[in-house]
């Protein structure tokens, strides 16, 4: 798609930091209630191999980045309760009795406890139409929002969660603050987003 163009629609979409989502598939109701969120990054180390005056270098492990994705509290949802029993569900129980001392947390359970994560981009929203088709012909037909691309975090599970800070000097939200870590990241892009094919 050219950068300009004098012939009709089009030129540079860029992708804005604040068109996205983010689904927990095991806790409903919290996309709306997402502040911000990082999308995957990995690092692959260089490893080295010296000869003479001369240094080559190979790729060595690739190792995926944690995501931090930051909420809203609210009464309804109440954001904090489904972390904190994220947690319970993951395997922990407070230390009150000799029984309680010998359960732990696990990798499948803390994986259950949040599903598959997903990080949706999305573009302006709108449909496409065909030349001479009647917008209300399939309003209602098509999704209005758009999502251009998905990263899922697989075997995703939470490593710290911050529950908010109260402060009698302002009046801001109460903010909670995840970071998550996962075993690899899948992409998938739609190009221009959901189009009418009708």
């Amino acid at each position: 798609m050219p950068f300009f163009s004098d012939s009709g629609p089009g030129g540079f979409q860029p992708k804005r930091t604040f068109r996205f989502l983010v689904n927990f598939t095991e806790l409903s109701n919290m996309s709306f209630m997402v502040k911000s969120a990082k999308k995957p990054a990995y690092t692959i180390k260089a490893a080295e191999h010296s000869v003479l005056n001369h240094k080559f270098k190979f790729p060595g492990k690739l190792a995926w980045e944690d995501v931090t994705v930051d909420f809203v509290d609210a009464v309804d949802p109440n954001v904090g309760s489904k972390f904190y029993n994220a947690l319970l569900n993951a395997g922990y129980v407070n230390p009150v009795s000799e029984t309680s001392l010998v359960t732990g947390i696990t990798k499948i359970q803390s994986t259950s406890a949040l599903g598959e994560v997903r990080i949706k981009q999305l573009d302006g929203g709108g449909i496409l139409l065909p030349a001479g088709l009647d917008p209300g012909e399939v309003i209602g037909a098509v999704d209005d929002t758009r999502i251009v691309e998905e990263w899922t975090l697989k075997n995703a599970w939470l490593t710290k969660v911050e529950f908010g800070k109260l402060d009698y000097g302002t009046e801001d939200l109460i903010s909670i603050s995840t970071t998550i870590t996962y075993d690899f990241a899948t992409y998938s892009s739609v190009p221009g987003g959901m189009k009418y094919n009708g």
